[in-house]
């Protein structure tokens, strides 16, 4: 892969019966959206995401 930096911006919305979180970049005009993830994939990655590893 080519060397890069990049950030992501990451919004989660667990307030509905489904959760989603979504995972897009700013650009000009607003933001690009790259994937949404729904149900137990979204809660699943939320915690990778935010969960603090004992480890780090």
């Amino acid at each position: 892969m080519k060397k890069k930096l990049e950030s992501f911006l990451v919004c989660a919305d667990f307030s509905n019966d489904i959760p989603v979180l979504v995972v897009g970049t700013k650009v000009k005009n607003g933001i690009n959206i790259i994937n949404v993830f729904k149900g137990e994939e979204a809660e699943k990655l939320y915690q990778k995401l935010t969960v603090k590893k004992e480890d780090v």
